[in-house]
């Protein structure tokens, strides 16, 4: 954080993050965010959506892509040989050691991919804004009326394209007779 500015608002929101990210008001009284390198997938985002508040929607794509990149939520035990060749007491190969790795779930890739698809859409950038709902959608965010209302993909709302994306994977109602080959 810069200890020039004359005011800052840190993050509060209850999680390890909230010292990493704050509004700064410098001398001619412009606000920007100011932060540290996020470490995990939960501090990228939270900086990417303090861009997003501010206006600075590239910033903010470039945080949640490097948020995509980070350690997640997901708690995986990765077991590598230390040894090679078989076990010294017979059976199964050699020596292992374990370590645990965080990666991202479906939820932070949903995350990741719809406030990017935002965005985009808040710099009129349709095509990769649908790309990036289409991604959200492939990992299975399914609330397309979110995406219908939110006023943040206002400006893609009435595109070619993303009414393309909404068609695509609206849900049918459900049809018993389907079954017998009539819609």
């Amino acid at each position: 954080m810069s200890s020039s500015s004359s005011s800052s608002e840190q993050f509060e929101n209850g999680d390890s993050s909230s010292n990493m990210a704050a509004y700064v008001t410098n001398g001619a009284g412009e606000s920007q965010v100011e932060y540290t390198a996020p470490s995990t997938f939960r501090e990228a985002e939270l900086i990417g959506l303090r861009f997003m508040q501010e206006g600075q929607y590239e910033e903010a794509i470039k945080l949640f892509n490097q948020g995509m990149k980070l350690p997640g939520s997901r708690k995986d035990v990765v077991r590598k040989q230390s040894v090679s060749g078989p076990s010294p007491v017979g059976g199964a190969a050699g020596g292992r050691e374990g370590g645990v790795v965080m990666s991202l779930d479906e939820f932070e890739y949903q995350a990741a991919h719809y406030n990017i698809a935002c965005a985009y859409s808040k710099l009129g950038k349709c095509a990769e804004s649908v790309a990036s709902l289409s991604k959200a959608i492939d990992y299975g965010f399914n609330n397309l009326d979110t995406m219908k209302a939110d006023p943040d993909l206002r400006s893609i709302q009435g595109s070619a394209e993303f009414g393309a994306l909404m068609k695509k994977h609206e849900e049918k109602s459900f049809n018993p007779f389907s079954f017998f080959g009539k819609d």
